[in-house]
């Protein structure tokens, strides 16, 4: 079976003013493979595309509002997609180009552009769809304007089980700007090509769970004197396949990063975290930093992190990376035996002091909270 029912998409982009464009967007797809030959072997080793040809959805709107994460995102203004938003009919993206991957051609040939723009208000997207076997498709540009402070929760999610989001996101943070910025894709299948141009600083968190296929794509290029920070997480429960990837690319002079890979495994799920820092040659007296961990929880569960590092010039501040993998460490669990907690009590309490870190949002740490506990990985101790 296909990804989708062909006809419908034709059907779809009728009602779009510049429909013989989207026809060779959709060509494009057609035409593209999920993965190239050059390629990273380990891009194609972990997402496993064809998972997605067998769906088989339909290109409609959905919209229905509710949403079972709502109540933990406080203090946003919520934009519920397409229904609060919708756009401008145009097929270009500022940072992301059709030919970069198969399905990005195939979402730019099926949606409007969104624009957001950095305003006082927190905002809070939700990617939402209501109903089963839906294909549900996302063109997104967020610009912060120099001098501006913005904070911006995207969050993709689906009432069915049947169900697919994928969106094409770009974002650029202006000079002495500043973009809080959380991606957080919880819909059976997910797919996020996104990248960040940045002159000034940006902090991102990152969550992919409860799929069974995602694939998180979020690249980062840091100009002149610009900062990045980011904290990347997977949790993959039952049958999940869940890939999240970042890639720092490092410009400017004086650029900094530092990114935080963190991944949970339980059941018979497959959760791959990974990092790419590239400081380039003109990139002079930089510094990045990319550390990863994961944890297997069964015996049939995967969780791989793989930061990578590539530096071109021999002026840099600072140059690291470390990776590791293991089970709950029982030595650990045997300490807080001997404090009166039962086993699972005990792999309870490492398990979230691992996964949850104290700078992440308020909100974030509740929806990780919220899955664990109903996975019954986590108990309330």
């Amino acid at each position: 079976m296909p990804l989708l029912d062909f006809s419908t998409a034709q059907s779809f982009i009728s009602k779009f003013g510049n429909k013989s464009e989207r026809e060779k967007l959709l060509s494009l797809y057609l035409s593209l493979p999920y993965q190239k030959v050059n390629d990273s072997p380990t891009l194609k080793h972990y997402t496993d595309w064809s998972k997605f040809e067998t769906l088989n959805l339909e290109v409609r709107d959905s919209y229905d509002t509710r949403n079972r994460y709502l109540s933990e995102i406080e203090g946003f203004t919520s934009i519920t997609y397409p229904k609060d938003i919708e756009g401008v009919d145009e097929t270009s993206n500022s940072l992301i180009r059709p030919e970069e991957h198969k399905l990005v051609s195939l979402t730019l040939a099926l949606s409007n552009k969104v624009i957001i723009s950095s305003s006082k208000y927190k905002k809070v997207f939700f990617h939402h769809i209501s109903s089963e076997g839906v294909f549900s498709p996302l063109n997104l540009e967020v610009k912060v304007e120099d001098g501006d402070v913005m904070d911006f929760v995207y969050l993709s999610d689906s009432q069915g089980q049947r169900a697919m989001t994928s969106s094409v996101i770009s974002f650029e943070v202006g000079r002495d700007a500043q973009l809080n910025l959380s991606i957080v894709g919880l819909s059976p299948s997910v797919f996020v090509h996104s990248k960040a141009l940045v002159k000034g600083e940006l902090h991102t968190n990152i969550f992919a769970s409860k799929s069974f296929i995602s694939h998180v794509n979020y690249s980062i290029e840091l100009m002149e004197n610009a900062l990045s920070t980011f904290s990347a997480k997977a949790i993959g429960i039952n049958e999940d396949n869940v890939n999240v990837r970042v890639s720092v690319i490092h410009k400017g002079k004086r650029s900094k990063s530092d990114g935080i890979l963190k991944a949970i495994s339980t059941d018979s799920a497959l959760s791959v975290i990974g990092g790419d820092a590239v400081v380039s040659e003109e990139a002079l007296d930089s510094s990045t930093s990319i550390i990863g961990r994961a944890y297997n929880i069964g015996k049939d569960s995967k969780a791989v992190v793989a930061p990578m590092l590539e530096v071109k010039t021999g002026r840099v501040q600072l140059a690291k990376h470390s990776a590791s993998v293991s089970r709950v460490p029982e030595e650990l669990i045997f300490y807080l035996e001997t404090r009166g907690f039962s086993r699972k009590e005990a792999e309870s309490m490492i398990i979230k002091g691992f996964i949850i870190d104290e700078n992440d949002p308020p909100f974030l740490e509740k929806i990780i909270d919220k899955i664990l506990t109903e996975a019954k990985v986590l108990l309330s101790v």
